[in-house]
């Protein structure tokens, strides 16, 4: 059974972050040019139907809408109140930079709540005199999350560390949890082959390495009880790191990844061949039924392309605790 769903809602977006492949043409990838994503993503239609036949699926199951950056599709209003008046459990991951304020404004006065809302606040926040898209986008983000905190049930910060910013994973963690904000500790990722189109990273030197310190950093956060979601998977963290997890996803697929033209992807991670030829339709039926062809693309782009990595949704969504939202009042 399916339990969370990520969507590519868009490979648009108004920043350029040196570790995200999504929003870039790579020279050498076997897939579709950007252009192509850009002149072919998916209708309302096709997102709303998808969340009505997912529905069916698993009435509990939870989506993530990200990109690119989802506040520049316009539609996104319509799809959050599809959300709330179906009661379908969701988070918005979102820059929520000040270039995207206007849209971000609308969103909210569009819609009654957001159930979810993720910004990216990354540990490099605490670095002097950065100017990168990268730094811009936890500072902005984190400001302008804190003013709309009050009109979402679950704010939360995704954190991605390296290893030139672990050393702030600590103070930063202990700072959102002062701002009522919920933590949700990522590593930074790899490209390991052509087909590796999600991270834009190449250099291995700056994936986090398993250490005493890191250990020591994962032990006050789980004593201190701060605001982290799932603290209880932080071990199965750092027994994957730096890229070593085998989510074994063709033997139970719990976890599913749609692209912004519509089509599955192997993952998040990576694309595929054989999986993106079909679009969410050729697999998901009006009862909420996948189609066994799924599972042996999935078999297949596995097999072909997948030399592990260290994304965390899948220790999450084979748990039974992937939902955090907090109770609505």
């Amino acid at each position: 059974m399916i339990k969370a769903i990520s969507w590519l809602l868009t490979r648009k977006c108004n920043l350029k972050c040196n570790y995200c492949g999504i929003t870039r043409n790579n020279k050498n990838s076997p897939y579709p040019s950007l252009n192509y994503f850009l002149k072919n993503e998916m209708t309302t239609d096709f997102i709303l139907k998808g969340l009505k036949y997912f529905k069916k699926h698993n009435k509990d199951i939870f989506h993530i809408f990200l990109g690119g950056e989802p506040i520049l599709r316009s539609d996104l209003p319509t799809i959050i109140n599809f959300c709330n008046n179906n009661n379908i459990h969701y988070t918005i991951i979102s820059n929520n930079t000040d270039q995207i304020q206007d849209k971000v404004k609308k969103l909210f006065s569009s819609v009654e709540y957001i159930e979810g809302f993720s910004v990216s606040v990354d540990p490099i926040i605490y670095e002097k005199n950065n100017s990168s898209d990268r730094f811009l986008k936890s500072q902005q983000g984190l400001n302008n999350l804190m003013k709309y905190k009050n009109g979402i049930y679950d704010p939360v910060a995704e954190i991605t560390v390296d290893s030139e910013n672990l050393k702030y994973l600590m103070e930063l963690s202990e700072d959102l949890t002062s701002k009522g904000i919920c933590s949700d500790i990522t590593f930074i990722d790899i490209v390991k082959n052509k087909y590796y189109d999600f991270s834009n990273i190449t250099d291995p030197s700056i994936l986090v390495q398993k250490s005493d310190k890191l250990l020591e950093i994962f032990d006050y956060i789980i004593k201190n009880n701060l605001n982290v979601h799932m603290p209880e998977i932080l071990p199965k963290i750092f027994n994957i790191l730096p890229a070593n997890m085998d989510c074994k996803i063709q033997n139970n697929i719990h976890n599913l990844t749609i692209d912004s033209d519509g089509s599955v992807r192997l993952c998040l991670r990576i694309r595929g061949t054989e999986t993106p030829k079909n679009n969410l339709f050729s697999y998901l039926n009006s009862d909420g039924e996948l189609n066994k062809m799924l599972i042996e693309n999935i078999k297949i782009d596995k097999s072909n392309y997948c030399q592990k990595c260290n994304w965390t949704c899948p220790l999450m969504s084979n748990s039974n605790k992937m939902i955090h939202i907090k109770e609505k009042v």
